[in-house]
């Protein structure tokens, strides 16, 4: 199962793996109607979700996992904006999308307020690193 807010991006994983199955969605309104799942990874999708949404959403992916379901969080490294990032040039067209960075302790104390803990720092090679994504993998 995958979602994405994108209607390109599902149009495309549909086309490569149609056996699977891919909905058009925004995370932050995730659906129950969809299960639960013994993971969910969320790779620089937290990156668009503003700070004071970054809970919700959060809490959101929570109550989709199973009692001992884990989730991965790859996200931009900071605090703030990443404003480098949040105003990029497509194909000679601007878009708008702001990049937002989050420390380890920021989602740490998040995920423990509505019961997510930490399991370890996932690897992530070593130039992601160094352009600033980190990798947490927290089990519910």
């Amino acid at each position: 199962m995958g979602i994405d807010f994108s209607e390109e991006c599902i149009k495309i994983a549909r086309e490569r793996l149609p056996q699977c199955r891919f909905e058009v969605m925004d995370f932050r309104f995730l659906d129950k109607e969809l299960g639960k799942f013994d993971g969910v990874f969320a790779c620089a999708s937290l990156i668009h979700i503003a700070p004071d949404e970054l809970r919700t959403v959060i809490k959101n992916i929570k109550d989709v996992l199973t009692d001992d379901g884990f989730v991965v969080m790859i996200v931009q490294d900071g605090d703030g904006i990443r404003e480098d990032w949040s105003l990029l040039d497509v194909d000679g067209e601007k878009l708008k999308r702001t990049v937002y960075r989050y420390t380890k302790e920021y989602l740490l104390s998040i995920a423990q307020e509505i019961g997510l803990e930490l399991v370890r720092t996932g690897y992530l090679d070593k130039s992601l690193i160094e352009y600033g994504w980190r990798n947490y993998i927290f089990k519910l």
